[in-house]
């Protein structure tokens, strides 16, 4: 292959990665007191921890693949879509969600609209029944989940129960799954805490 065919194969990789945002800065609402997704629309976006902010389109809509929406007091997931709809370029190509620290009861079933997510922190909520992550198996390449801090890692075998339901993950809690733990047998009584959870 000659220089001209590896220059030109180049640019049009770094320039699908730009459309999709993939090397872009996150979005970053942390920290912005938000109890709804409504709350954040006029928000001017944190720049303190990335030190920059990502491009923007002509119809003012963020050209980035990373959303923080971490440490507010969002209480659902609800509108979500709307709200990763008309901040992004294109919602398709979220790839890491943070909605810690926020006070989340339940995963909604929007979640399913993003299907290249792969990070989702949803640690230090007050994520109470198992079900909420049963819905998490509609994310194909999710591969670094944390739960951590929610009353559902109170449950017996609770990481046990999060691998088996996701078998593909790769991290959880910011620890890695290691292949012992995709070995171990469901223990006794595992379906019916699932469906019976909160």
């Amino acid at each position: 292959m000659d220089n001209k065919k590896i220059s030109t194969k180049s640019s049009l990789y770094g320039w699908r990665n730009e459309e999709r945002g993939i090397n872009s800065p996150p979005l970053d609402f942390s920290f912005m007191k938000a109890t709804a997704f409504d709350d954040l629309e006029n928000k001017n976006l944190q720049a303190t921890r990335t030190g920059r902010i990502p491009k923007k389109n002509q119809e003012n809509r963020y050209l980035t693949s990373s959303l923080w929406l971490g440490h507010n007091s969002i209480t659902s997931t609800a509108k979500l879509q709307n709200f990763v709809k008309n901040a992004l370029v294109s919602s398709e190509n979220l790839s890491w969600l943070d909605l810690s620290f926020n006070a989340i009861f339940d995963i909604g079933d929007e979640i399913a609209e993003f299907p290249n997510l792969k990070i989702l922190y949803l640690h230090g909520n007050n994520i109470s029944n198992m079900n909420s992550i049963l819905k998490l198996r509609k994310l194909p390449k999710l591969r670094t989940l944390t739960l951590h801090g929610n009353p559902i890692e109170s449950l017996p075998n609770y990481r046990s129960y999060i691998v088996t339901i996701l078998p593909k993950l790769l991290n959880l809690d910011f620890s890695p799954v290691i292949s012992a733990e995709r070995k171990k047998a469901l223990p006794p009584g595992f379906f019916k805490i699932i469906n019976t959870s909160g």
